[in-house]
């Protein structure tokens, strides 16, 4: 009886940051690109899940959380889309994170991405009032 071992290394997974400009209504789609150092003969598996950064979920995107599945032979790289709200508050930069985890037959490189929301909406600059008696 013999025994192969497979001594190959795995590919890494890298995932991108993403900025997009929220609108002033409707919605606007962060894509976050994963993507693969190379190919493999086995089925690699990466879980992902947001996280609020200074952006809350529920009211500036929508939270996800799922998984990705890159079978043999196919695409090196995968999408994760997070819809981005708009709104007409004038409330700056806001940010959230992709984490990628309970990965399968590949190696995390980078395991986590910024998704910046620019607002389109500008500032009011308010001074305060001096009133004398």
């Amino acid at each position: 009886v013999g025994t192969i071992t497979d001594d190959d290394p795995l590919p890494t997974a890298t995932i991108e940051d993403v900025t997009v400009t929220e609108g002033d209504s409707g919605t606007v789609l962060a894509e976050f690109t994963v993507t693969l150092s190379g190919a493999s003969e086995k089925v690699i598996t990466i879980d992902y899940s947001s996280s609020d950064g200074s952006a809350t979920a529920g009211v500036d995107y929508t939270g996800v959380a799922g998984t990705l599945t890159f079978n043999p032979g196919e695409s090196l790289s995968q999408t994760i889309s997070v819809t981005v709200n708009g709104d007409e508050d004038a409330e700056g930069v806001e940010t959230f994170n992709i984490t990628l985890s309970g990965n399968s037959n590949v190696t995390l490189g980078d395991t986590q991405a910024t998704g910046t929301i620019t607002d389109d909406d500008g500032y009011i600059l308010f001074l305060p009032l001096i009133v004398k008696p």
